[in-house]
């Protein structure tokens, strides 16, 4: 019995590592497979540029509602990060479906071997997108934090992205490009855990906090 007994946090770690992942890609191939390689193809596109919008905007859209609601400072950077994500897609995902009415058949062995290469792909990128904003996420999940730590592979994925193949037509704005992401994400954290105060946990959150959220020029 000794051998299965694990504490609850080892339980939450390994669903967390183990459980999330797999259960990402089995609901993608259970409900996306009969919708083909034209419509995958569709949708990956619609997931990478929502994750860059995103990622663009969502430090704005944090520091309008911290202005509003200074005790949200704690998760606010999720809150916006996924509106705008979520906002972005479902905007994204009804015009393709629009301007392509048409569904595109491919032989049998392409349309097998296809869908199955851009499903996995949408999965590292649903996957990759929920890592990153695990980086953004509740401060409290991160009070302990006293080194700034590597970049992740979202973090480098989204530098090469906003930088290359998904950048702006007009102008390149490319994301983190002081390579300072970590660092300054850190810094934030540990200016809001400061400005809890007392035994009870008062949050002295204010304006002059939530001026820290404004975004750096980049």
């Amino acid at each position: 019995m000794v051998l299965f007994a694990m504490s609850i946090p080892e339980v939450l770690y390994h669903i967390y590592i183990y459980a999330l992942p797999l259960v990402i890609l089995a609901v993608l191939f259970g409900f996306r497979w009969k919708v083909g390689l034209w419509g995958n193809c569709l949708t990956l596109g619609c997931v990478l540029f929502s994750a860059l919008i995103a990622v663009g905007w969502w430090e704005d859209i944090a520091y309008l509602l911290a202005k509003q609601a200074a005790p949200m400072l704690f998760f606010v950077d999720s809150v916006a990060f996924w509106t705008l994500f979520l906002v972005s897609f479902a905007i994204l995902d009804t015009a393709t479906r629009f301007l392509s009415r048409v569904k595109v058949k491919y032989a049998e062995k392409v349309e097998n071997f296809g869908n199955g290469a851009v499903l996995l792909l949408l999965f590292l990128a649903l996957y990759g997108t929920y890592l990153f904003v695990e980086e953004i996420g509740p401060v409290g999940a991160h009070r302990g934090d006293t080194t700034v730590q590597a970049n992740t592979a979202s973090i480098q994925a989204l530098r090469i992205l906003s930088a290359g193949n998904l950048s702006g037509f007009a102008q390149t704005t490319q994301f983190d490009s002081t390579g300072n992401f970590q660092e300054r994400h850190l810094q934030r954290r540990q200016a809001i855990m400061l400005s809890m105060q007392g035994e009870e946990g008062t949050i002295r959150a204010d304006d002059s906090l939530a001026e820290g959220l404004r975004r750096e020029g980049r």
